[in-house]
């Protein structure tokens, strides 16, 4: 039986928009690429030099906060001194006289200036600690869990139960509630596309309504063992997941953040 002409047409233009919003469904889904220099050395960033920059910035404002930290992270001192004199007489970074340092060497201080730039965890006052009150942590992102079946992809923050819980950084509420790893959990997406995962919570702060506003420091509930945590000590499960899905170690961040905090308290 042959297939009238109108209904081919009918049928290739159906296939047509079926095509384009497939196409159309993939690019606004597509994880954005993230290259694979950024986070290797924004984890290498010790806190002790990241408060040392903060402190320079406040004392020759001046300069730029990034531009301390790029070129203190990868010069000797020698070498930075000379260019951070240039800067403390207002010359602009893209001006910089870098007299006989290799090229390679000032193409990685541009780059690493340009990943700080993007990347603003480390700017003063952009983000916060996520524990109000005495708490300890160490590194380990990785670990096992149920006997090897899957990896913990966070740090775990230990306190007392009821210690206040805040958020790190502004954005949107984008999980609220039980699930059965996390038990109460909170899910912020922040301002800079990360998913920030705060789990084992004893309790869920009643301000909060999912895909509301939330500011930074604000509150997010308080520390528990809820979840998998059931049997063991009170403490805070902090994730970070990036915009393309994957989860990366807090605990560099977490480090600096903390420094700050009681930098601001003493």
């Amino acid at each position: 039986m042959k297939i009238p002409a109108r209904f081919q047409r009918g049928l290739a233009q159906f296939s047509i928009l079926i095509l384009l919003a497939v196409v159309a469904w993939q690019i606004l889904h597509h994880s954005p690429a993230i290259s694979a220099d950024v986070y290797p050395y924004l984890n290498s960033l010790s806190p002790a030099l990241v408060k040392q920059c903060t402190q320079e910035n406040r004392s020759s404002p001046t300069i730029l906060w990034e531009d301390l930290l790029a070129i203190r992270s990868t010069l000797p001192e020698k070498d930075a001194q000379r260019l951070l004199e240039q800067l403390r007489v207002q010359i602009p970074f893209a001006n910089l006289n870098w007299a006989n340092l290799p090229a390679a060497t000032i193409r990685t201080v541009q780059r690493h200036r340009q990943i700080l730039e993007q990347y603003t965890y480390y700017q003063p006052n952009k983000y916060t600690f996520p524990v109000i009150g005495p708490t300890w942590f160490e590194d380990s992102f990785g670990a096992e869990r149920e006997g090897g079946k899957r990896r913990h992809e966070g740090t775990d923050l230990f306190s007392a139960e009821g210690t206040p819980i805040v958020s790190i950084c502004g954005g949107r509420v984008e999980q609220l509630g039980w699930n059965r790893l996390g038990g109460e959990r909170v899910g912020v997406r922040g301002d800079d596309g990360n998913y920030y995962y705060y789990a084992h919570l004893h309790s869920i702060s009643t301000l909060l309504v999912k895909g509301q506003r939330i500011e930074t420091g604000e509150p997010v509930g308080s520390m528990g063992h809820t979840g998998d945590a059931l049997t063991t000590p009170d403490h805070l499960h902090f994730g970070i997941e990036l915009a393309n899905g994957q989860w990366i170690n807090p605990y560099p961040f977490l480090e600096v953040w903390q420094s700050w905090s009681e930098q601001r308290s003493s």
